[in-house]
């Protein structure tokens, strides 16, 4: 295709005739002697082909042998439940949780998430996790829909572990319900989990990793059925 640098096209009756400047992807531009035309690939003579598209280097760059062994660990893996004996604290908690997000209690939905998310790290023995949860979600780029919450990890030491989990929606900027906001805290805490109780390097949206976090969200849950 690089070899042919001029074509002809019909325009308005006539076949005109032009060199190529450019080929774009749906149409080829081409200079004749008074104007520059945008010419769809499937008029021009000889028939010119699209380019190719370029292969994007995030979405074809193969996994490394490290995160192919993630990704099966965090298919194949389970979580024990939680122990019948620490259930009793953490339903009350979770009860209390909802109470706030209902009453629009910032300071008391930050204690509570702060209380439960160590007592979970308490159990699974697991690094200490901060938790922020004041504030509206963020639509995404796209804006179609909103970021419920995220994990990060940064730094050094113990402190460097945080869990953003928005209390209130993007656009009305109502408090979200409570189940929703469990469910988001539980998956971004199943993250944590993943990382330090799996050793995961990276971790991973798996059916494995959704298993895990409704194990806890079912058992937890309950006292916000009526909600």
């Amino acid at each position: 295709m690089k070899d042919i640098k001029e074509v002809r096209f019909p325009y308005k009756g006539q076949i005109l005739e032009g060199a190529i400047k450019r080929f774009n992807r749906k149409t080829v531009t081409v200079e004749t002697e008074t104007h520059t035309f945008r010419v769809p690939y499937q008029l021009t003579t000889p028939r010119l082909k699209p380019p190719k598209p370029k292969s994007n280097t995030k979405k074809g760059k193969k996994w490394t042998s490290s995160q192919t062994s993630d990704y099966q660990r965090s298919l194949t893996s389970v979580i024990e439940p939680l122990p019948h004996k620490r259930m009793k604290v953490l339903k009350v908690a979770v009860k209390l949780l909802g109470e706030a997000l209902i009453n629009g209690n910032e300071e008391a939905i930050n204690e509570i998430t702060n209380e439960t998310i160590s007592e979970l790290n308490l159990i699974y023995k697991l690094p200490p996790l901060k938790v922020y949860t004041s504030g509206k979600r963020r639509m995404t780029r796209g804006g179609g829909g909103q970021y419920y919450g995220v994990y990060r990890s940064r730094g050094e030491g113990e402190n460097r572990h945080s869990i953003s989990v928005y209390s209130r929606t993007a656009k009305s900027q109502k408090y979200v319900a409570p189940k929703t906001f469990l469910r988001t805290l539980i998956h971004e805490w199943g993250h944590h989990y993943d990382k330090y109780k799996l050793s995961l390097k990276s971790t991973f949206h798996t059916k494995g990793f959704y298993d895990r976090i409704n194990t806890i969200y079912e058992q937890l849950k309950e006292p916000l059925n009526s909600k």
